[in-house]
């Protein structure tokens, strides 16, 4: 059974996904929580802090989850990174990025939120420069790559990719960007 931080972290990622942060209802969270005021104050003195938390639990945990791997993965590494791209399943087309979708919406808006995404992005880009790195090490893609701006780039491929569907609402728009970002990592390769 879930503690009541848990179950509010959980509401709170359910109810900002789907509405945004700014139209995120308190009492919505406190519902799905199945927790009452009193009990939240316990934890979070605001909205606001209750959401960051949200953040740097669960939008840090699944870049990490998705992404990490591919770092201590066996064999190729770009034939890894093109098949967790190719896999469509593992993204929400529809609702978008919680991260992306975050960062559309609050990144200029407050510090605190600044501060904590931008945090994830880095560690994100992280993710990928070191798995470009290696690559390199391993004679797998062109030694004169910048891997930094390579990161870069795959990083804003997939987020904008995500961010055509969801406003599309058809997957074919990032099937298609994934066909070609697919080019692309292909044409990094030695």
């Amino acid at each position: 059974m879930s503690t009541v931080k848990e179950r509010l972290i959980e509401a709170t990622f359910h109810e900002v996904f789907t509405t945004g942060y700014s139209a995120a209802s308190l009492s919505n969270i406190l519902n799905r929580a199945e927790v009452k005021k009193g009990a939240m104050y316990h934890y979070f003195p605001s909205k606001k802090d209750m959401v960051l938390a949200m953040i740097d639990e669960k939008l840090e945990q699944r870049v990490e989850k998705r992404w990490k791997p591919v770092i201590d993965a066996d064999g190729n590494l770009i034939d890894v990174l093109i098949s967790i791209i190719q896999d469509t399943k593992g993204f929400n087309l529809t609702e978008g990025c919680p991260l992306g979708n975050l960062l559309q919406e609050s990144l200029d808006q407050d510090e605190d939120f600044a501060n904590i995404l931008n945090s994830i992005l880095d560690k994100w880009k992280e993710i990928f420069t070191k798995t470009l790195q290696k690559a390199k090490e391993k004679n797998q893609i062109n030694k004169n790559i910048n891997i930094v701006q390579c990161a870069t780039f795959l990083i804003a491929s997939i987020e904008g990719a995500i961010l055509l569907s969801k406003k599309s609402n058809d997957n074919k728009d990032f099937e298609d960007c994934m066909i070609q970002l697919t080019n692309y990592l292909n044409s990094l390769r030695k």
